[in-house]
């Protein structure tokens, strides 16, 4: 028995599917961050670009590496762009290992 072949059969064209599946699956990038050495309350941000990306637009974000008692956030800051931060929360100095930070950016 041959296969069923599938084809578009939701009256959306084929342009609108890919968005509405982009959009389900969402936008991801990636960049090496090696963020220095930081004091309690200290902070350090990093851009990554993820094309597609729009103001508004949800944002996850992840590292590589056990990122201890940091806080970390990330937003879409201009378009194709999101800032990630991470914000020292331990009480002490802290500098992490060399790492890939990760974010999914959802469309709104």
């Amino acid at each position: 028995m041959a296969a069923p072949t599938m084809g578009n059969t939701t009256g959306l064209s084929n342009a609108e599917l890919i968005a509405m599946l982009t959009a389900l699956r969402g936008l991801d990038g990636s960049v090496t961050w090696n963020a220095g050495s930081l004091v309690d309350g200290a902070g350090e941000s990093k851009d990554i670009t993820v094309t597609g990306a729009a103001l508004g637009d949800f944002v996850v974000a992840s590292l590589g590496v056990d990122i201890v008692d940091f806080t970390i956030s990330a937003a879409v800051t201009a378009t194709d762009t999101v800032t990630i931060r991470l914000q020292n929360e331990t009480g002490g100095t802290v500098d992490l290992a060399s790492t890939t930070a990760y974010v999914r950016v959802l469309p709104r």
